[in-house]
């Protein structure tokens, strides 16, 4: 079997930095809430020392989520539909007034290091 190269692993991480743009905050269920691109805030950083690709985004208690409880978060790489291509779960969190707020952070490394 061929291993993948350096070139060949940056290559990689520039497609899922370019592809993969979209965060959809989910129930406990997996029943979508709201998914996020770019334009809605989701941010998206690299570190090059560690090939981490880090998807950062902060959810206040809008009409959108106020009484709502979010307990999983999903990656995707398109506005709607789509299949994940990673899950993070976390303990349940419910948006109680306008003034809550959730900071949900996926972090990718490719190639990961074990």
């Amino acid at each position: 079997m061929a291993q993948i190269n350096n070139y060949g692993y940056e290559k990689l991480r520039e497609y899922i930095l370019s592809s993969w743009n979209y965060i959809e905050v989910q129930n406990e269920s997996g029943i979508a809430l709201k998914r996020f691109g770019i334009a809605d805030g989701l941010q998206i950083t690299r570190n090059a020392t560690t090939q981490e690709i880090e998807y950062k985004l902060v959810i206040t208690g809008d009409a959108t989520f106020l009484g709502k409880t979010v307990g999983k978060s999903v990656l995707l790489e398109v506005a709607t539909n789509g299949s994940p291509i990673a899950t993070e779960i976390f303990a349940p969190f419910t948006f109680e007034s306008a003034d809550d707020q959730l900071t949900i952070i996926h972090k990718l490394q490719v190639p990961q290091i074990v």
